[in-house]
């Protein structure tokens, strides 16, 4: 293979450095106590940092002739599978909610939405994260990285990691559960030959989580006395 252009550098700068990163920087910013932003400012960069990430990802793609959104439409079966194991992890999930410590409600709360002017946001962050993460990582950074080292193992170690500290701001165990999602999702692409049941899945998989945290949280503001609102 040809060496990476500029715009695949950038694309993998962007990607597998950048992105990991601003996710470290931000769990060093939440353990200083410093102030973070809005939570709606926040997502509003969040998904302006999306959206630039899916324009790398797709200039890369067209740079590099790939076409990984031309694959063949997984078979029924392939969605009941992915269907059921997501209502296997919303039912997990709306029993672990109920039993979240303080400690860890706390640390949800910079992240998901509390209230519906923050679901909106969250809504067209899930969306937008389950197609352009799932095609930048498991898709073109995984091909790219494949091409230019001729390891594929590799290449999932890095693109793994990457998205693994890319999701920092939510700490180590956050880290620990994005790397092992991604694991899944990669073996999922290599057994499906195609990237539309991990997108599907990972834009699902956050909007569950969203819709639990606002119920949850939501609802834990809404017991708390007028003065102890003002201190969240």
């Amino acid at each position: 293979m040809k060496p990476p252009d500029s715009i695949t550098i950038s694309f993998l700068v962007f990607v597998l450095l950048l992105m990991p990163t601003l996710g470290v920087l931000s769990w060093f910013r939440v353990k200083s106590g410093k102030p973070l932003l809005p939570k709606n400012r926040r997502y509003r960069t969040m998904i302006a940092l999306q959206l630039v990430l899916l324009a790398l990802a797709s200039l890369t793609a067209r740079q590099n002739s790939l076409r990984l959104l031309d694959a063949h439409w997984p078979a029924a079966w392939v969605w009941a599978v992915a269907a059921a194991y997501l209502t296997f992890i919303a039912v997990r999930l709306h029993f672990g909610w109920r039993r979240l410590s303080e400690e860890r409600k706390q640390r949800a709360r910079l992240v998901l939405p509390e209230n519906a002017s923050q679901m909106r946001y969250w809504i067209a962050i899930s969306l937008l994260v389950g197609l352009t993460e799932e095609y930048a990582y498991r898709g073109v950074a995984y091909t790219v990285l494949s091409q230019i080292t001729g390891a594929p193992g590799l290449a999932v170690v890095v693109c793994v990691l990457s998205f693994g500290f890319a999701h920092m701001m939510q700490g180590w165990r956050g880290v620990l559960l994005a790397s092992a999602m991604a694991v899944l999702f990669h073996i999922t692409v290599f057994l499906t030959e195609t990237l539309y049941v991990v997108i599907a899945f990972h834009a699902a998989y956050d909007l569950i989580v969203g819709v639990l945290a606002m119920r949850v949280l939501g609802r834990d503001v809404a017991v708390k006395p007028p003065e102890a609102q003002a201190a969240i």
